[in-house]
């Protein structure tokens, strides 16, 4: 499937493009108050365009005047089975703040795929993931948190055969608690 930028969603957001994601919105149901945001959702396709890479459909939400968003996209592409589909997620990660004066920095704290964290830095819109929690078998589910400041967020993906579904939900600095209250329930109590 290449490597996959699919949780570059949060580093786009707040910046949004305007092209054209040719992706049909997802079926989840937005917070309620919160409104669609198709230049999010257009930044997130363009971002997550690879090649050999479908993407299904791209949608984005939020309470700007909270600091809250979310975004949903599904893709597929190969035939990957989850663990390889996590590690290309992960490493999206780390090249969609995309290297300028550093090098990706790894720390593991512990054997469990659970602790781990890594960083992209020195650079400017540095992303450091942690809590992250890869699926062993043929599908599954990758979770992991996020820090691109000033944003702080979860992705929850499904993997497996080739297929991506992915949800990131992140807030800003304004109404951290209240975002994350919201991000809980989208994210399935993760």
């Amino acid at each position: 499937m290449g490597l996959l930028r699919v949780t570059a969603v949060a580093l786009v957001a707040c910046s949004a493009a305007g092209a054209d994601p040719a992706a049909a919105p997802s079926s989840i149901a937005h917070p309620e108050g919160w409104k669609q945001l198709p230049a999010v959702a257009a930044a997130v396709g363009a971002a997550t365009k690879a090649d050999g890479v479908t993407i299904d459909s791209v949608d984005a939400w939020g309470e700007p005047a909270h600091g809250c968003y979310a975004v949903w996209v599904e893709l597929h592409g190969g035939s990957a089975e989850a663990p390889a589909l996590a590690d290309q997620v992960l490493a999206g990660v780390t090249r969609a703040a995309g290297p300028r004066d550093g090098a990706a920095v790894s720390s593991h704290a512990g054997a469990s795929n659970a602790a781990k964290t890594t960083r992209t830095a020195p650079w400017s819109e540095a992303v450091v993931t942690s809590d992250v929690v890869k699926p062993t078998a043929a599908t599954g589910v990758l979770t992991f948190a996020f820090t691109s400041l000033p944003y702080r967020g979860r992705v929850r993906a499904q993997l497996g055969k080739g297929r991506i579904g992915a949800v990131a939900c992140f807030a800003n600095e304004r109404e951290p608690l209240a975002c994350q209250a919201i991000c809980t329930q989208l994210l399935g109590g993760r």
